[in-house]
């Protein structure tokens, strides 16, 4: 079958009997064309075998429209998560003429040099990131640079900046609310660490929540590790059920603590849900889906979707006030929060 030959712009506005400015308009996602115009256009687009030369739009708009996701990550730790939010920026970023640079670095180091070329050199113009910090480098060098970013996740200083987050106050008091509900007044927390902004604000969610429902609290109940692995929340666990008053609850804050804590739960022949619950947040791990266990997690996906709109609406000149977006938790409900009389 012979292939349609490649036409411009105006090639394509005339197979179409529309105007140049309305096939632009809806090929860049402008929202004051319909979406039944659309389809038609990418679906005569297609046909006809359109591309946009991105080089000469951007040399004419002057601007490069690259989006940059950058993160440093623990080698023994790998965060498979990201994959899921990365999976919704670039669905965000479908049918636009936008391009998306993703770089791992092993280090933090590595990652603000990293930063710091693509501006330098003009490959980006937009900024992604997470595991943000209470107060975070890169937010603190791309607000001096004047450049539009989202963040996932907040700093200490997010009415300066666009970001998007879980709220972590109301998904620590959805879980202590079902195990204190069920009967638990010891109920320890393995959480990751409180020099990340959700860690510190799922620590301070915590401490307020057990005061105020005054449960019986040990500073030994907390516990917190940079080592983000399974090795670490089996250690933790360990740590908290060889206490002289064990807690009868555990709520970890990361999925490779949660499934260290299970395991360790297992290795001490503890049944989970009945000689003691375990709660906590987990957004990839399959296996941990399929446990029948209670758990928080994130539209990871939508979220890196609407993190791109996020930035098209700053482009826009949207205020950041009116982009940030507070996401609801989503409770999944099992049976590792029910016990009726705890074991330890």
């Amino acid at each position: 079958m012979k292939k349609n030959k490649k036409i411009n712009i105006v090639g394509l506005s005339q197979k179409l009997g529309l105007s140049v400015s309305s096939v632009s308009r809806a090929l860049n996602g402008y929202d004051n064309i319909s979406q039944k115009t659309k389809d038609k256009i990418f679906k005569t687009a297609k046909k006809y075998n359109y591309f946009p030369d991105l080089n000469a739009k951007r040399l004419a708009s002057k601007k490069i429209d690259t989006i940059a996701f950058i993160s440093a990550i623990h080698p023994d730790a790998p965060d498979h998560v990201v994959l899921q939010f990365l999976a919704g920026i670039t669905l965000g970023i479908k049918n636009t003429n936008t391009e998306l640079i993703t770089k791992f670095c092993l280090n933090e180091e590595e990652e603000m040099n990293y930063f710091k070329k693509l501006i330098s050199t003009g490959q980006a113009d937009k900024f992604i990131f997470y595991r943000i910090k209470k107060n975070d480098e890169r937010v603190n060098f791309l607000n001096e640079k004047g450049i539009k970013f989202v963040t996932w996740g907040r700093t200490n200083k997010q009415k300066e900046h666009a970001w998007i987050d879980l709220d972590n106050r109301k998904s620590i008091e959805i879980l202590i609310n079902k195990l204190s509900n069920n009967g638990h007044e010891r109920i320890a927390f393995i959480n990751v660490h409180r020099s990340f902004n959700y860690g510190a604000q799922r620590k301070r969610a915590y401490e307020n929540l057990i005061n105020k429902l005054k449960l019986k609290f040990s500073k030994e109940y907390y516990q917190d590790s940079l080592i983000e692995t399974v090795e670490s929340g089996s250690a933790m666990a360990n740590y908290l059920l060889s206490l002289k008053k064990p807690p009868t609850a555990i709520i970890c804050s990361h999925l490779r603590f949660f499934t260290g804590c299970l395991l360790k739960c297992q290795d001490l022949k503890l049944e989970i849900g009945k000689d003691i619950s375990v709660v906590g947040f987990n957004d990839q791990d399959s296996f941990l889906s399929s446990q029948n266990l209670t758990f928080i997690s994130h539209p990871l996906m939508e979220m890196g979707k609407h993190s791109v709109k996020m930035l098209q609406d700053l482009d826009k000149g949207v205020p950041i006030n009116k982009v940030s977006t507070l996401i609801e938790p989503i409770l999944n409900e099992g049976t590792s929060d029910n016990i009726k009389k705890p074991k330890l």
